[in-house]
C-alpha cells in the first residue's frame, strides 16, 4: 500500500486507518447496528444492556470528571450495541436527579411567594422584623456583650419562611 509522502514522511498507517474507518462505518450503516428495533418478545437477560446517567445539574464548576463519567457509559453502551445487544441508555433519569427536583420545587415556592417577576422584600423589612422579635422576646443584650443564635444550620437556612 503506497502512502503519500511529504518531506520524507510516510502517511501509510494513517491512510490505512482512514480506509478501515470508512469500511467499518459503511458496514455499521448497512447492518443498522446503532438503530434499535422493537421486538414482539422481550430480550433475554444476556441480550440487553441498561445504562443510566444522572441529570447533569451544576452545583459547582464543570470539571473533567463529568465528561469522564459520561464517556465511560457511552463507551459501554456503544460496545454492547456492537455486540448485538438491545441497549437502553435513558440520559438523566436517575435517583441523583432529586436535587434538581428539590431546586425546581423551591423555585415554584418562591414564584408563589414573591411573584413572577419576583418582588423581594427590602432589607429594611428584615431588620424591622428582627428588632421587633428581640423586643418581644426580651432578649436585649448589653452592647458590650456578644450573644449569637447563629449556627451553621441557621446560616445555611436563609430567611425564607415556608
Amino acid at each position: 500500500m503506497a502512502g503519500n509522502t511529504e518531506a520524507g514522511r510516510s502517511f501509510a498507517r494513517r491512510d490505512q486507518l482512514l480506509k478501515l474507518q470508512s469500511q467499518i462505518q459503511k458496514l455499521w450503516e448497512e447492518e443498522k447496528i446503532f438503530e434499535a428495533t422493537a421486538r414482539s418478545t422481550p430480550p433475554d437477560p444476556d441480550e440487553k444492556f441498561f445504562g443510566n446517567f444522572p441529570y447533569p445539574y451544576m452545583n459547582r464548576f464543570l470539571h473533567l470528571g463529568h465528561a469522564f463519567s459520561l464517556s465511560k457509559l457511552e463507551f459501554a453502551a456503544g460496545y454492547h450495541r456492537l455486540c448485538g445487544r438491545n441497549v437502553l441508555l435513558p440520559f438523566a433519569f436517575h435517583c441523583t436527579g432529586m436535587p434538581i427536583k428539590a431546586s425546581a420545587d423551591k423555585l415554584a415556592r418562591e414564584m408563589e411567594q414573591y411573584g413572577n417577576p419576583p418582588l423581594f422584600p427590602s432589607e429594611e423589612d428584615f431588620t424591622d422584623e428582627i428588632e421587633e422579635s428581640k423586643i418581644e422576646e426580651g432578649n436585649l443584650v448589653a452592647p458590650d456583650k456578644f450573644k449569637s443564635k447563629r449556627s451553621k444550620a441557621t446560616a445555611k437556612s436563609g430567611r425564607e419562611k415556608f
